[in-house]
């Protein structure tokens, strides 16, 4: 029988990035999402491309969800939302109040608590009295490098770390609190998740992703060998084969 794929309208995405990131450095997930006939939309939350300080000194996790709700809103039709990182607790906070046909969390920030790791504590205690005051700040290359970088080829890492653009203490401050910010309904997410999560995560450790997957009753999938950075170029093909072959399966 002749596979009628081609034939099918596929819905719109919302793709959402996360922190130190900016839509361009999704380049390759997009082209690969276009690739596969979705059209992709991809917000740039406040103050981060171009970098403005003074936006992100007044930026929360609240002023980040108002713009991707609005993304969402604006697409006019239901779609796929997927995020990384920060774009994770974006996503789960938009299928709480929106009814999208798919959630997919790459890497995601946690609902309520971002605990820290114990071998990543060295690099974060210079950037405290930043997030504590909520200023805006781009940690050092080296703590790139040892963090959310870490399993990456090096130079793949040094390519990387010239483009990733300043962040908002604030928003860092209110994830490592758990601030009201952060929580979701769990109750209200009722599409279909898909959580992927990095072995390797030195940002968000793997004992919260698996919370987060239970937490939605999520197909929950890890790739032991990856960074925080699951996005990554080299890993395009091991992470985003696998999320569109689930998205072909559940909402295809």
């Amino acid at each position: 029988m002749a596979d009628d794929r081609t034939d099918r309208p596929t819905p719109p995405i919302l793709l959402l990035h996360g922190v130190f990131g900016r839509p361009e450095l999704l380049r390759p997930w997009i082209d690969r999402l276009e690739a596969a006939g979705y059209a992709v939309h991809a917000p740039t939350l406040p103050g981060r491309d171009p970098t403005d300080d003074h936006v992100l000194a007044r930026t929360g996790i609240e002023d980040c969800f108002a713009v991707a709700l609005d993304a969402y809103d604006h697409i006019g039709e239901p779609a796929i939302v997927m995020g990384h990182s920060m774009g994770g607790l974006l996503t789960q906070k938009i299928a709480a109040v929106r009814a999208p046909l798919a959630a997919v969390l790459l890497a995601s920030i946690p609902p309520g608590v971002l605990w820290p790791q114990l071998r990543a504590l060295p690099y974060l205690v210079p950037i405290l009295p930043r997030v504590l005051a909520g200023r805006p700040f781009l940690p050092s290359a080296r703590t790139m490098r040892e963090v959310p970088l870490n399993t990456l080829p090096a130079t793949e890492r040094a390519a990387l770390i010239p483009l990733l653009v300043r962040d908002s203490g604030r928003v860092f401050r209110e994830m490592s609190m758990g601030a009201p910010a952060t929580r979701v309904d769990a109750a209200r997410v009722t599409c279909p998740v898909l959580c992927v999560s990095a072995g390797a995560d030195r940002n968000v450790a793997p004992w919260l992703s698996r919370r987060i997957a239970a937490r939605y009753g999520a197909e929950y999938r890890v790739h032991p060998d990856l960074p925080h950075w699951i996005v990554a170029e080299s890993a395009l093909d091991e992470v985003a084969g696998g999320v569109l072959e689930w998205l072909e399966r559940t909402v295809g």
